[in-house]
């Protein structure tokens, strides 16, 4: 029986240990997606491939680019 509680507290806390891991990265993760969220995207109507973080014109064919 005290076998069985020791690996049952070493359980706990490796979740312990593991949930805070995940939520630290969470954490990371989600300050970069809210700066990419508000950094604006331009492309090219004509040429979609063409994306920049700053308006003005396609380098392929000179027409204004529009935001994303």
């Amino acid at each position: 029986m005290k076998k069985l509680k020791s690996i049952a507290v070493g359980i706990g806390i490796m979740g312990l240990i593991g949930a805070t891991g995940a939520l630290i990265g969470c954490k990371h993760m989600d300050s970069d997606e809210h700066s990419n969220m508000h950094a604006h995207k331009y492309t090219c109507p004509m040429h979609p491939e063409v994306v920049t973080s700053t308006p003005g014109k396609c380098p392929k064919c000179g027409m204004d680019l529009v935001q994303k």
